[in-house]
């Protein structure tokens, strides 16, 4: 396997392995793969988590083997992967002390006393582990102190399985203050979770998981069943002095939120995104765990704006990019102002960012191109202690665009669900810094296209300078079709794909008229242009690309009325399967509508009586239109007795079922 990394010149350099910084402070490992001319990859032996980005939260392990990883001597995680350099959620040791560490990964500590009454070293003492400092609140020379309802606030900055609290003073030779503990106590728990927090985004502690009045222990060990907790709260209900050394908090099982965010990786060029792709392995139930993969690229190396809220006199009165002092708000500063509970915002840079895109793994990813710069974030889900996902090796494929961009923009800019529709796309090419520009391109559409109606290809003038007319196009018609100087060499359910005189002039437009139909709101229409030789295509971004349409955008809105099943369709509506090649099979032709995730279908064939003789299709699928045949079979391979029939598709979704019947008739 040749490796290859960008130069700082902007030369590709291959050779036996070579790293460099980027600006954005990374060093690139490329890999080239048959076909692509780079791969990108995080994890495994090529380039180290680590060093790749930020763990938000804090709760994210970096594992070298996976197989490391036991209960016992067991391996929680099973593969047969030979990889290192792994990531996963932290799984808790039950020896470690959660309370360390807690400040630093977001985790606060607060108390219901004002700030000229809070000693905040003593207060975050109690979370260090050294014996020395402790939260005192002891009467001091014999003056009276109020104790009663004093409440000790702890956000363990994520949520862990927890299931031991203890609590003492300080209780050493230098600090001998041993009879000083807490003699009355309340001790709360919350896990976090929306539905146990109030409007505000604060805890409801409803009621005590532990509670004594008159305690006699010096040491307090508070022992639960392990489930998640995210706060606690331990409250002082006498009026006795004490003071709390530690609070030490104990648990198991792996975290069951994490994340993972990479620094924004810098390539030497502006880019075109390939596939992206990881490995991935599950301890416990899978259906107990998963993971969520976003990714957003943009045009330089900061990809979040920050803003923190102006008060004057208490009121908002705006939002500032600036610190206190004047400075720019960084990543760094966010945070600290996000621990000390300020108000602050972070969301992307929308001017030279796009927005975060979920990601599945094996997918070509449709980020804005080209750009320079990718980042991409992980999050883990767990639902159990004992469930989670680990991931190594994350990739993903890029290359040199064709030219600088394509804008693009659809008209009609709504349609009737499933109708054929005649739609024009246009897309204007910018291409300022002459690249070698492109002959195919392609035209990704959500049904066949019915008709390709015409296509032009005009300068930066306006002047025709190629044209063709196809006209109807169906599943008769031979490829490649040529007309002019264009050829439509293929067409497929999803996309068509034409040949063109080379493209390189900045201004160029494209014009296509085709028909197609939309099964759903929001559809995309998208075009790609292909470099010679190259398999990452050049995607359309909407935005204005002509006069003639005023759209300035590539998705195309439906009623939002109409059912998930849409038409159903017989190609004939009279079977008579005797084997002499007339209506031997029938084709049945049924839409999915408004779906934007697959959805569970089923195809059956009942008689009248409701009896189902065929189960034709049970599968998974999105918003489009299929076709499946049946051959006039049961499920037991005989030939059904000649009658009346019918055909039911029934689509399954969030809000319940939907089917569609159709009559059809069998003979002999």
């Amino acid at each position: 396997m040749i490796r290859v990394t960008i130069h700082p010149t902007g030369r590709i350099v291959r050779l036996a392995q070579l790293r460099f910084i980027s600006a954005a402070g990374l060093a690139l490992l490329l890999v080239c793969r048959p076909g692509f001319s780079a791969e990108f990859v995080v994890g495994g032996g090529d380039h180290s988590w680590q060093e790749s980005g930020t763990t938000p939260g804090g709760v994210i392990d970096f594992v070298e083997r996976i197989e490391s990883v036991v209960d016992g001597e067991s391996p929680l995680f099973v593969t047969e992967q030979d990889q290192f350099n792994w990531i996963m959620p932290v799984r808790v040791d039950p020896d470690v002390n959660i309370s360390l560490g807690l400040l630093d990964r977001g985790g606060e500590i607060d108390i219901n006393l004002s700030e000229q009454q809070i000693d905040r070293d003593q207060l975050e003492g109690v979370l260090n582990g050294d014996h020395k400092l402790a939260f005192d609140r002891k009467p001091i020379d014999g003056q009276t102190i109020q104790n009663n309802g004093i409440t000790i606030f702890i956000d363990l900055g994520a949520r862990f399985g927890v299931n031991r609290i203890l609590f003492y003073p300080r209780m050493t030779p230098q600090f001998p203050f041993g009879n000083d503990f807490m003699r009355g106590y309340e001790l709360y728990i919350n896990d976090g979770q929306p539905e146990n927090l109030f409007a505000s985004g604060q805890p409801n502690f409803v009621s005590p998981v532990s509670r004594n009045t008159d305690n006699a222990d010096t040491t307090v060990v508070v022992e639960i069943d392990a489930q998640f907790v995210r706060f606690l709260q331990l409250k002082s209900v006498i009026n006795a002095g004490f003071e709390i050394d530690e609070i030490e908090i104990f648990g198991t099982g792996f975290v069951p939120e994490a994340s993972y965010e990479s620094h924004p990786f810098a390539l030497e060029d502006q880019s075109v995104w390939g596939q992206i792709r990881w490995l991935e392995v599950v301890a416990g139930d899978p259906r107990d765990s998963s993971i969520e993969v976003r990714a957003r690229s943009g045009s330089d190396d900061t990809p979040d704006a920050f803003f923190r809220e102006v008060l004057v006199n208490g009121v908002r009165s705006g939002l500032s990019p600036n610190d206190d002092q004047g400075n720019p708000l960084t990543p760094a500063s966010y945070e600290r102002l996000l621990r000390d509970g300020r108000a602050v915002i972070k969301q992307t840079d929308a001017e030279n960012w796009g927005q975060w895109q979920l990601v599945n793994n094996g997918q070509t990813l449709s980020l804005p191109a080209p750009r320079r710069f990718l980042q991409f974030r992980i999050d883990f889900f767990n639902g159990t202690l004992g469930s989670a996902r680990a991931l190594a090796q994350l990739a993903f494929d890029f290359d040199s665009p064709p030219v600088d961009g394509l804008v693009a923009e659809v008209h009609p800019a709504e349609a009737e669900i499933s109708a054929p529709t005649t739609f024009t796309l246009v897309a204007r090419v910018a291409n300022g810094s002459g690249r070698a520009g492109f002959t195919r391109f392609d035209v990704e559409t959500p049904a066949r296209v019915a008709a390709i109606h015409s296509v032009s290809v005009r300068n930066a003038g306006g002047a025709t300078v190629a044209s063709g007319e196809f006209g109807a196009i169906d599943a008769a018609s031979v490829l490649p079709l040529r007309s002019g100087d264009i050829t439509v060499e293929t067409v497929m359910d999803d996309h068509f794909s034409m040949r063109l005189p080379r493209v390189v002039e900045d201004g160029t437009s494209i014009e296509v008229v085709f028909d197609s139909a939309v099964f759903r709101y929001g559809t995309r229409f998208q075009g790609r242009a292909f470099a010679d030789d190259v398999e990452l295509p050049l995607l359309t971004e909407g935005g204005d690309a002509t006069s003639a349409i005023e759209t300035d955008n590539l998705l195309v809105r439906v009623s939002l009325g109409s059912t998930i099943v849409g038409p159903l369709s017989l190609s004939t509506p009279v079977l008579s399967p005797n084997g002499d090649g007339v209506n031997d099979q029938m084709k049945i032709t049924y839409t999915v509508q408004h779906l934007v995730t697959p959805s569970q279908v089923t195809i059956d064939v009942h008689d009248l009586s409701g009896r189902r003789l065929r189960r034709l299709v049970t599968a998974l699928a999105t918003s489009g239109q299929y076709i499946v045949d049946w051959d006039g079979r049961a499920d037991n391979g005989a030939l059904v007795p000649p009658g009346a029939y019918l055909i039911a598709v029934e689509v399954g979704s969030d809000q319940g079922s939907r089917r569609r019947l159709r009559h059809a008739a069998v003979i002999y």
